[in-house]
């Protein structure tokens, strides 16, 4: 344990070192070896034993990271900054369609008689639109991404593996396909889900419960994102380590009359789908684990052995991709959740007596308190809301959040106008309390 952690530090001893941030590698450092001595400070031949094994771990951690930055020659790295050139490649993800452009996911970059390694992200014309699988041709100029409006675009991308950015002038479908039948299936799927969701909801709710469900945030109004931004709930449609905790509590909230063990396998049944719903992203299928952890967790009652499982999960991932920890909020949000779903949930147990237990109020409003109870510094620094509104209102939305998910998604697959009927009605309720404290904000 204690070289995993002093893994885990290690990597953001290294990402400090590259910005040049010393002081806080010196505090970072020293905050590393107080873990050891804090646990065994009654046993000196323990402490140093567990300091070496710490300094091994960050040293294990910070090379990690270093290796990650090398550029190979064939990295698709080398064509930024230069003229623009024409190529070909595979979209390799599904297509983020915005109002007013199209953002695909590229590899298999061909320049020539020259193949380039690395993914690229395509800002196009919003028509025509492309699909998973298609083999396209275009011509633009390759540049790095950078930091926009204070965000740090670059390293968002970075985690995804994305080093350059192309917009093309011109973009046309070419004969061939790629990728794999699995996927290409999801995505017509999902796109007949969303059509569905859309005939049985109207604006705003529609976009909302696509958003939801299935990652579509395109399709959510203007103002309504503005509201969410205002009162801090961005969180809730952004497809994350949040939105696992909240497919868990729905599935808990929706199966209330089973045994434990039975509300463990049907919440892990309906997490493998929602993980395929959304696509099978690389960020999804890690909330996903993490997630089941925690259920698992709060239904076994073993706490300490699930999260030493955890920590491990983290060490996992973060070896096979070191950015994670540093700049993937989605990782964060994961992690947090599930802590304070395995240490915050058991403690609100007494005071969780006082609300009602029908229709699984009770524990729907305790996990959603628990999951947030960790998650909330994360929330409020990444999406830019630090106020006494945001946790108010977080407290007071969330519990809705679980029965949006529940009658929407059973709506959308059943057809069924009397389940969106429901689902309609609370989400009546969310936005009025959205708008309502997104106003009380906009006059403090």
């Amino acid at each position: 344990m204690t070289l995993i952690i002093g893994f885990l530090f290690g990597i953001f001893l290294e990402v400090f070192r590259e910005e040049g941030r010393f002081l806080v590698i010196a505090v970072v450092f020293a905050g590393s070896l107080i873990f050891p001595f804090w646990f065994f400070k009654k046993r000196s031949g323990r402490f140093f034993v567990l300091c070496l094994w710490m300094i091994v771990g960050m040293i294990f951690g910070g090379a990690r990271y270093f290796v990650s930055e090398i550029v190979f020659d064939d990295d698709v790295r080398y064509l930024n900054g230069g003229d623009g050139v024409r190529f070909e490649a595979c979209i390799s993800d599904e297509p983020d369609i915005r109002s007013d452009k199209s953002k695909y996911i590229l590899s298999d970059i061909r320049v020539g008689d020259l193949n380039f390694s690395g993914d690229v992200l395509l800002n196009a014309s919003k028509y025509p639109i492309y699909e998973y699988g298609h083999v396209v041709e275009g011509f633009g100029k390759f540049e790095a991404p950078g930091v926009i409006d204070g965000f740090e675009y670059d390293k968002y991308l970075a985690v995804k593996g994305i080093y350059s950015i192309v917009n093309a002038s011109s973009v046309r479908l070419l004969e061939g396909e790629c990728g794999n039948f699995f996927m290409k299936w999801i995505y017509r799927f999902k796109s007949g889900l969303n059509d569905r969701i859309f005939k049985l909801f109207p604006e705003p709710h529609a976009g909302f419960v696509s958003g939801l469900l299935l990652g579509m945030r395109s399709g959510i109004s203007k103002n309504l994102t503005l509201d969410f931004n205002e009162t801090g709930l961005t969180h809730i449609v952004a497809i994350s380590g949040y939105n696992i905790t909240l497919v868990i509590i729905a599935v808990s909230a929706l199966f209330s009359f089973l045994s434990r063990k039975l509300k463990v396998v049907f919440a892990g049944i309906f997490i493998v789908l929602f993980v395929v719903l959304v696509g099978g992203g690389s960020s999804v299928v890690r909330a996903a684990v993490m997630g089941i952890l925690g259920l698992f967790a709060v239904y076994s009652g073993r706490s300490r052995d699930v999260s030493a499982v955890l920590v491990f999960s983290a060490f996992a991932m973060n070896l096979w991709n070191p950015k994670l920890i540093v700049f993937d909020t989605g990782f964060q949000l994961s992690f947090l959740a599930t802590m304070g779903l395995i240490y915050v949930s058991p403690k609100l147990k007494n005071f969780s007596l006082r609300i009602p237990a029908a229709f699984a109020i009770r524990e729907n409003f305790t996990m959603t308190l628990s999951a947030q109870a960790f998650a909330l510094p994360v929330i409020l620094k990444a999406f830019g809301r630090i106020s006494l509104i945001c946790p108010i209102v977080n407290i007071l939305v969330l519990p809705f959040i679980p029965f949006v998910m529940i009658f929407g998604f059973l709506a959308a697959v059943l057809n069924s106008e009397i389940l969106a009927f429901f689902c309609y009605v609370i989400l009546d309720v969310v936005f009025f309390l959205v708008r309502l404290f997104a106003e009380v904000s906009r006059t403090l």
